[in-house]
């Protein structure tokens, strides 16, 4: 059965793998984010995930029907489509919705995010995510179904934005090494609100404590493993990937501030402003569904 209690004031679900040594905990009434994930390491349990108590910052928000900014003629947040103008907040509004529990299990979780009349005021379609976390030993998988209900195709990029603790700055967070193999790298207009062309890759393996990497844009090949690698040696792998379409998320965004205990590194199917440009949107036809996998574990 699976193990539920209070946390922020809210209902929390923890998921376990058999052996209990890695745990997940999810907060469906908060976007379905994800507030702790254990796992057993060199020196014992490591919690991956900085999160502040009450705070909306850390944890593992989830990204909908956008990821990143979005900008029209100079106003931040508002979009074109069909002859109306409409507005969504950074990263979407997945992360401030309430989600709904349709499974549950010692080792799972299932949630789902269905159109509302709330959301269809900032997005005019009708759809269904879900949301499938499993876990195992030293593994967490979520299984991703994204779904058109509607009678036209709908225009969308979800995303994982992840917070992974790190040491305080100063005290060990510049020992915490990020690698992975970006094929290019953007430069973002001064709002990070669009791209406005390319730049040169930063040198790899970096460290997360390094001002390069921070509010960076980058594309990824076919190999999608991105990997920190921490002071004790505890390597955390993670990969986004399609079920249908393996590119389904071809870029990452890295950021992490100087002066911050964390690195969040989010998965992405594409890049700020995308939604009102349309080339870089993954369409859906009516009455399609897509899917994706996410993995990450620790070795």
């Amino acid at each position: 059965m699976i193990q539920r209690e209070t946390v922020d004031g809210l209902d929390a679900y923890t998921i376990a793998s058999k052996n209990n040594l890695t745990k997940a905990t999810f907060i469906p009434e908060k976007g379905g984010k994800g507030v702790s994930i254990i796992m057993p390491g060199h020196n014992g349990p490591r919690e991956l995930l900085f999160h502040r108590p009450k705070h909306s910052e850390g944890g593992w928000p989830f990204c909908f029907p956008i990821c990143g900014r979005i900008e029209r003629q100079g106003k931040l947040n508002s979009y074109f489509y069909d002859g109306h103008i409409y507005e969504l907040p950074i990263h979407g509004f997945a992360a401030h919705k309430p989600w709904t529990v349709a499974d549950s299990g010692a080792d799972h979780l299932l949630m789902t995010l269905r159109d509302d009349d709330q959301t269809r005021q900032a997005y005019p379609f009708h759809f269904t995510v879900e949301l499938l976390y499993e876990i195992a030993d030293k593994r967490l998988f979520c299984r991703q179904t994204y779904t058109n209900h509607g009678d036209r195709p709908m225009p969308y990029y979800a995303g994982f934005h992840p917070y992974f603790l790190t040491p305080p700055p100063g005290q060990g967070k510049d020992h915490v090494i990020l690698n992975f193999r970006p094929e290019k790298r953007f430069r973002y207009n001064q709002q990070l609100s669009d791209l406005v062309g390319e730049q040169a890759l930063f040198a790899l393996p970096i460290s997360a404590a390094n001002p390069e990497i921070h509010e960076q844009l980058l594309s990824l090949g076919e190999d999608k493993n991105i990997h920190l690698t921490f002071p004790e040696k505890d390597r955390v792998h993670l990969i986004a990937e399609g079920v249908e379409d393996p590119d389904l998320f071809p870029y990452v965004q890295i950021y992490s501030p100087m002066d911050q205990p964390f690195i969040a590194i989010e998965p992405w199917m594409s890049y700020a402003n995308a939604l009102n440009n349309l080339t870089g949107v993954r369409w859906l036809a009516p009455g399609q569904s897509e899917h994706g996998l996410l993995r990450l574990w620790m070795e």
